[in-house]
């Protein structure tokens, strides 16, 4: 038989069970097993052959990225090899679905889940792929009609269930998806659209990730006080600095040297930037070619960030890689995008770098000798930093139960050094149970982080911890985080002094730039997979 014939024989039988299932779960909602069948008189469903070759690098890559199927049904074939994964809910861990012979694997789509008015859901799933063996797979998607306008079905709507979704045309809504499977666009695809209080689909954070109403009671972070002279003195300050990096990755100092006075300013000229029209502000917009500027669609981890921000380079003309492939040599000379208003923008943000780089610089000295190694060891690794400052402005949300200022993450840098105004929104996750702890703002106070860098460098003695903000529906926020990164041609690996027998390297050696450069595209805009992270990095024997 002809591949056409083959093909057109298998979609009309798979069809039947895809008839069969829709009846099946017409019963389940309690409803008559024809009550769905009518949407699908002139149906758009298609077949999918997919090829998923060997791949060298699959750690790096997905054969499709995380996702859920805007149609009623998706019937899947596939073969031994296996890689398909869901996201379970309770816990928003992947689960690899295993292949069984002769089975078919079903999973509910989106129209599903608006017409059971969410008693039915569209799960996330994914496909991973492997370096040895091709793989195969025969999905079905069983779509409705055209003109169907797809809503909550009315009988399972009602005064204590009311519908959570508006109703959308189907056709129009497909169309839509299949300009974003084509080529890669802008901005995000468009997605059932859940009534929200009024925030976008694209802001809207994972269950699991969402802020939650917390009575813990906690002392908080280590506050360190920086005013101390002498020997004796400097040594205990880098010891509480050590203490402070094992157990929490986080501390805030205070009498730390940076004049208050600059501080107010910095925070003035914020404050009346990010108070500008949108137009305004946009004359000074970040691109993929200068990630300076202003910018206000920052993805973490793939979800909109509730904020808008402005970049701006420590060391200006700065130098990074072109890309991140590694066998691309190309550097790529950056610049700052500074705003026309207010007038005094540039000059009190340079002014203000210059004062927070030397508190880096010292911060630097103290964590290299609470290792245990000369001050200045880990100085040579910024002759050519790659740092920047950064204003963020965090606006009321509407459902700050379902958003989030930045998702969690952790810096990918050396340092981080942050001022927050006495709003709060800083959360970072204690590593002893997972809790997510408030940072309360200390007037006058930095923050300071130990991010990834750090961390491999001390070989995991000391932690880049996972962090976050949540937002709140009443008062805008302010804060500025200078964060502190090598030069980019710094060879990231374990400190050798701190490497032995007993403490082999848990880390294999990575390019700063190439690093940076690959994160930094991933916040730009949603990718279809997770960015680079350390762990990445991680030798076999410390997995």
């Amino acid at each position: 038989m002809l591949v056409r014939e083959v093909c057109q024989t298998y979609a009309r039988e798979v069809e039947k069970l895809g008839y069969k299932l829709l009846e099946l779960i017409s019963l389940s909602l309690g409803l008559p097993s024809n009550r769905l069948n009518g949407y699908f008189e002139d149906q758009l469903s298609r077949m999918r052959l997919n090829h998923y070759p060997p791949c060298p690098s699959p750690e790096l890559a997905l054969g499709v990225g995380r996702h859920k199927d805007a149609g009623a049904l998706t019937i899947v074939a596939q073969d031994d090899v296996g890689g398909l994964q869901v996201k379970r809910k309770s816990d928003g861990v992947w689960v690899p679905v295993k292949p069984t012979s002769n089975a078919l694997v079903i999973n509910v789509g989106d129209i599903i889940q608006v017409w059971s008015n969410e008693a039915y859901e569209s799960v996330e799933h994914r496909v991973v792929v492997n370096s040895e063996r091709e793989r195969f797979s025969i999905p079905i998607f069983f779509f409705p009609s055209h003109y169907v306008m797809v809503k909550p079905l009315e009988e399972l709507v009602n005064e204590g269930n009311p519908p959570k979704y508006k109703p959308y045309n189907f056709g129009k809504f497909n169309v839509a998806r299949n300009r974003s499977n084509y080529k890669k666009l802008e901005v995000q695809n468009i997605q059932i659209r859940i009534a929200m209080g009024g925030i976008d689909q694209a802001f809207v954070q994972e269950p699991e990730q969402r802020s939650k109403p917390s009575t813990i009671e906690v002392d908080g972070i280590p506050v360190i006080d920086m005013s101390v002279s002498g020997t004796g003195g400097i040594e205990k300050l880098a010891s509480e600095i050590g203490n402070a990096c094992q157990k929490w990755g986080f501390f805030q100092v205070i009498n730390h040297g940076v004049p208050l006075e600059l501080r107010q300013r910095v925070e003035k000229v914020a404050k009346a930037f990010f108070d500008l029209p949108i137009e305004e502000k946009r004359k000074a917009k970040r691109d993929e070619l200068n990630f300076t500027g202003y910018h206000d669609e920052e993805h973490t981890k793939n979800v909109r960030d509730w904020k808008e921000v402005f970049d701006m380079l420590i060391e200006d003309p700065t130098f990074l890689p072109a890309s991140p492939d590694p066998d691309d040599e190309e550097i790529r000379t950056y610049s700052n995008k500074w705003p026309e208003n207010p007038p005094e923008f540039r000059k009190t943000c340079q002014e203000y770098c210059r004062e927070v780089e030397k508190l880096a610089f010292k911060l630097l000295e103290l964590i290299s000798l609470s290792l245990g190694l000369p001050a200045n060891r880990l100085s040579d690794f910024f002759k050519h930093q790659t740092g920047m400052l950064r204003l963020n402005y965090y606006p009321p949300c509407p459902s700050p139960e379902l958003a989030l200022g930045v998702g969690r993450h952790r810096d990918g840098g050396a340092l981080t050094v942050l001022a927050q105004d006495d709003v709060g929104g800083l959360q970072i996750r204690r590593q002893s149970d997972g809790e997510w702890i408030p940072i309360k703002p200390i007037p006058n106070a930095y923050i300071i982080n130990i991010a990834d860098a750090l961390q491999v460098w001390s070989n995991d003695l000391y932690v880049s911890a996972e962090h976050r903000v949540v937002v709140n529906s009443e008062r805008e926020r302010f804060s500025i985080p200078l964060f502190f990164f090598p030069s980019h041609y710094v060879k990231v690996k374990p400190l050798e002094e701190l490497v032995n027998e007993q403490n082999p390297a848990k880390y294999k050696e990575y390019s700063w730039g190439k690093y940076y450069v690959n994160r930094t595209g991933s916040n730009y805009k949603k990718l279809e997979a997770e960015n680079l992270q350390i762990d990445h990095f991680k030798t076999p024997e410390s997995e």
